[in-house]
């Protein structure tokens, strides 16, 4: 991903309207600590969700193997 505001290019239907709730959230939130830590946490994290579905496939094998590793009881989530 080149660009932040390309975040919505990559993200599902439902994660858009996700996102934007939390970014609201998060700017009420930094409005009140008169900080921007809360918006740069909520844009780093969708990003991340962002570049994950960016490469065709990528989030399918992620998942695949987060629940193969889920099911041998290496992690719990």
């Amino acid at each position: 991903m080149k660009r932040k505001n390309e975040i919505l290019k990559y993200l599902h239907d439902d994660d858009k309207l996700l996102f934007l709730s939390e970014l609201l959230d998060a700017i009420a939130l930094s409005k009140k600590q008169n900080s921007f830590a809360t918006i740069d946490s909520c844009m780093e994290a969708w990003e991340a969700t962002a570049e994950l579905n960016s490469v065709p496939g990528l989030r399918e094998k992620v998942w695949s193997r987060f629940e193969n590793l889920k099911s041998r009881g290496l992690i719990h989530g």
